[in-house]
């Protein structure tokens, strides 16, 4: 590896520790727009990460599926999944080089259908698979950022599911 080389591989490293550090600040704050801002620039931060990894269809995707969280916040159903999971498919499948890459696609295509479609526990239940999808990516790509934000997207759709399925009778009326 030369010189070039590994300072492009430690900066992009540095870069997805820095996306894991800025998205649980987001998780940590009980204010939502900072949790959204938060959030959003995390997903910037690995795109740009992936670019220096030399993977656009990884960073494509994750700057997708951002403006898709953003559209879910507003939007809900087939409508809305069908024309996001037309284009997640269609960049994907013009990007991809190696099979490993249909990670990435079908990760942003369950995703975009929880976030779409879903709601409670199914859609905790699309985010997990999605977080899987998305770590067996990050362990392709040795994203030591990316391995722990996922890390912390599981335990963290773990728990709401173990929360929703104990609290149900509670929460049964709250879609949010």
């Amino acid at each position: 590896m030369t010189t070039d080389n590994a300072w492009i591989a430690w900066l992009a490293q540095a870069l997805g520790v820095i996306a894991f550090i800025v998205s649980l600040i987001g998780y940590l704050s009980p204010h939502d727009r900072r949790l959204k801002i938060m959030m959003t620039t995390g997903i910037g931060l690995l795109a740009l990460q992936f670019v220096l990894f030399g993977s656009w269809l990884v960073a494509s995707s994750l700057l997708v599926n951002s403006g898709r969280t953003w559209l879910s916040i507003h939007r809900k159903g087939l409508r809305w999944f069908v024309p996001v999971a037309a284009v997640q498919l269609a960049l994907g499948l013009a990007l991809a080089k190696q099979p490993f890459d249909a990670l990435p696609i079908a990760g942003s295509i369950v995703g975009s259908f929880g976030l779409l479609c879903l709601q409670g526990i199914g859609l905790r239940v699309a985010m997990l698979i999605t977080t899987a999808l998305w770590f067996g990516n990050n362990v392709i790509w040795w994203s030591i950022g990316g391995m722990m934000l996922d890390g912390l997207n599981a335990g963290a759709h773990l728990r709401a599911i173990h929360l929703l399925r104990t609290l149900r009778p509670t929460v049964a009326g709250n879609s949010d």
